[in-house]
């Protein structure tokens, strides 16, 4: 991967980086917790739900911001800015709709998922990283880390996240993270929480 640029997305680059995170996260331990049983199935859902999750986060939260390598979007990271989370309780019907095609078992999973994801959130001001995603094809060449230097230099707050995924927890924790908590997802599938600090 060449040197990568980041800057804030444009709307015109949302469906794109709905499908880069929908990729990145569609073995997840996350998804597998919610969505449907079938890969195809569950990345029909997922890109809904991902489109959706970007239109609510440019509207309320922000900034959103990708990773370009040759002008090629290689990486996305969702952000809201201390106070922006959570978004208005109406804007949990656009979730909802883009789980409609994935049935009522889901629906009820994600909406608990919701629930523990919310639930870890610190009380004092945070900048909240919802996604970091990289487009598999290039994983593992410094997409994500530039990605989160970005989200770091732009902060003014303590940067939290969390994660279903195990592997992702050494990962974090060697970018300056530190696990303020732990919540169990539908399917006994573990979350951790944490922040920069």
């Amino acid at each position: 991967m060449p040197r990568v640029e980041i800057r804030p997305l444009e709307i015109a680059e949302h469906p794109e980086a709905a499908r880069i995170i929908t990729e990145a996260l569609l073995h997840d331990p996350g998804w597998l917790a919610v969505g449907p049983k079938r890969t195809a199935h569950r990345r029909f859902v997922a890109e809904r739900y991902h489109r959706a999750a970007l239109k609510v986060t440019a509207r309320y939260g922000g900034p959103i911001y990708g990773a370009f390598g040759n002008g090629e979007l290689a990486g996305v990271a969702v952000t809201f800015a201390p106070g922006a989370y959570p978004p208005p309780r109406s804007t949990e019907a656009r979730y909802v709709l883009a789980f409609l095609a994935a049935g009522p078992g889901p629906i009820v999973r994600g909406l608990k998922a919701g629930e523990v994801q919310d639930g870890g959130h610190p009380e004092d001001p945070h900048v909240y990283l919802w996604f970091l995603a990289v487009d598999p094809k290039h994983q593992r060449g410094g997409v994500g880390r530039a990605l989160l230097a970005r989200v770091h230099e732009d902060a003014d707050a303590p940067v939290y996240l969390d994660t279903s995924n195990p592997d992702n927890v050494p990962y974090y924790a060697g970018n300056g993270f530190e696990e303020i908590g732990r919540g169990t997802l539908p399917r006994d599938t573990p979350m951790w929480f944490m922040r920069r600090p």
